[in-house]
């Protein structure tokens, strides 16, 4: 009898174990709402028209930048994350460029991003190397056209993000924007700097780096050039000499140029200008085109006008002994402005005191021809060598081919100072630090020099510190303006 008690009192707990597990079971499967979302394509609550910023492949994340008001934020990507192109074709993370306008969806709360298309209605504009600041680095000029800077423009260089005025002319860009307006500006590829040495003899010539990129030679020079490797010309004193540099970002690169001293060499050049009325410019001095002339071997600035015709700037290299310019000069269009007056009836030197300036259209042809020795035209060793060409020390530079004995030009810029105005430019920092004004030695920080109008390079450099340039649009109003720029780093 106990032992029957025994075995329906075991029977009974047994069935109250099995309910409780059953009911335990129950309970897991109706568990609460946690709010998580599976990580997959789809999921998504927000969206945004956004710049990319930065990626870090370590951390998995993206920085973007709103387009509207700038604000920034950084959302997690995961191997659910999608990419598309502006047509919607799928692409890769690694496709996806800093600088660009997106269309990007993300789960706010969790900081997801879900998908990731490039703005159907953005254009990409790269390899940009002409472009134009407004004085007011307000706008910009891109192939003719004119472009509005964002407010919350997003300037990213090689060695991370930056200012406006951290981006030289001689730059590569490229260039992001809707509707007219730039987004952003990516430093494709930056500059170095070139420093001539040994250069007493050819003071007062030529060097050229491009053909838009055309300096007279000055005592102490540094110039801010593109990276990369290119062939570089100084002539001077009838001779002349070709070294193939090697720029490195933010690197200095000296070239000795005594080794090209010899006795000089000249060429004999002979003119046909249509119209004849012309009157033409050598270097500055009104020459007589009805007999031949005489000129050294290296680049020569020319300026041809005349009345009712467009303005004519080049430069023109000698290099053979014999050559014929023929020069066709176009008629000016009925509502432009007449620019065949210079600053007097022989002269119109680019380091005289003249005021007037000619025209930026170098509207015209100039065609070459050397003789052979079958008295046929063969080759081209006298050659037009750019037009519109920036220089500097008061030379012909894109606007001002005439300048004043103030003007500082040079590496796409060109200003025209007053000295009348009495208003300065000062460079206040950082102290100790050698400055230039578009590659002209200046002195050492703190320093300025007159203010005039249109921007300008200041390139900063001090030994053991990494040498550094800023582009620079000061105000127009009457007062004299102040910069203070960061500390050099030190060289490793």
């Amino acid at each position: 009898m106990l032992m029957k008690k025994i075995g329906w009192f075991l029977l009974i707990i047994l069935v109250l174990l099995c309910g409780c597990s059953g009911g335990g079971g129950q309970e897991t499967s109706v568990s609460a709402n946690t709010g998580f979302v599976p990580a997959t394509p789809g999921n998504y609550d927000s969206a945004d028209t956004a710049i990319v910023i930065s990626k870090n492949t370590e951390e998995q994340t993206i920085t973007f930048q709103n387009a509207e008001f700038g604000k920034r934020y950084t959302l997690h990507y995961d191997g659910a994350t999608t990419y598309a192109d502006k047509y919607g074709q799928p692409m890769s993370l690694q496709q996806i460029e800093e600088g660009q306008l997106v269309y990007v969806t993300f789960m706010k709360e969790w900081k997801r991003c879900n998908s990731i298309a490039v703005s159907g209605d953005a254009f990409l504009y790269r390899e940009v190397d002409d472009f134009l600041l407004s004085d007011n680095a307000s706008k910009m000029m891109l192939d003719g056209e004119e472009y509005s800077l964002d407010r919350n423009l997003v300037v990213l260089t090689p060695e991370g993000e930056g200012e406006l005025m951290d981006v030289n002319a001689v730059d590569v860009l490229q260039i992001v924007g809707r509707d007219h307006v730039i987004y952003s500006i990516c430093v494709s590829r930056g500059h170095g700097y070139l420093r001539l040495v040994n250069d007493s003899f050819f003071v007062g010539g030529w060097i050229e780096i491009s053909p838009t990129q055309i300096y007279p030679i000055e005592e102490d020079m540094l110039l801010a050039v593109p990276e990369g490797s290119y062939p570089v010309t100084v002539s001077g004193r009838g001779c002349s000499g070709t070294e193939t540099v090697q720029i490195v970002r933010g690197q200095e690169y000296e070239m000795d140029v005594s080794r090209w001293q010899s006795e000089a060499q000249y060429g004999e050049l002979i003119f046909t200008v249509t119209p004849d009325t012309a009157r033409v410019y050598i270097d500055g001095e009104v020459i007589d085109v009805s007999e031949s002339q005489e000129l050294e071997y290296g680049i020569h600035q020319m300026i041809v006008v005349a009345s009712g015709y467009q303005t004519i700037t080049k430069y023109i290299r000698v290099g053979s002994e014999m050559a014929n310019l023929d020069i066709v000069m176009e008629p000016e269009e009925e509502e432009s402005v007449s620019a065949n007056e210079t600053a007097s009836s022989n002269t119109a030197s680019s380091n005289s005191a003249s005021q007037n300036t000619v025209s930026e259209n170098s509207g015209g042809t100039v065609t070459v021809t050397v003789p052979g020795e079958n008295g046929q035209g063969t080759g081209t060793t006298i050659s037009p060598a750019g037009a519109n060409t920036s220089s500097g020390g008061g030379s012909a530079s894109g606007n001002t081919a005439a300048g004043t004995s103030g003007t500082v030009s040079g590496n796409g810029s060109s200003q025209v100072i007053s000295p009348s105005s009495g208003y300065r430019v000062y460079i206040e920092a950082p102290v100790g630090a050698e400055v230039y004004v578009d590659g002209s030695y200046v002195g050492i920080a703190p320093i300025s020099f007159p203010k005039g109008e249109g921007s300008y390079v200041i390139t900063l450099r001090q030994d053991g510190y990494q040498t550094r340039s800023y582009t620079i649009t000061p105000d127009s109003g009457n007062r004299d303006v102040n910069y203070s720029f960061s500390a050099l780093t030190a060289i490793p």
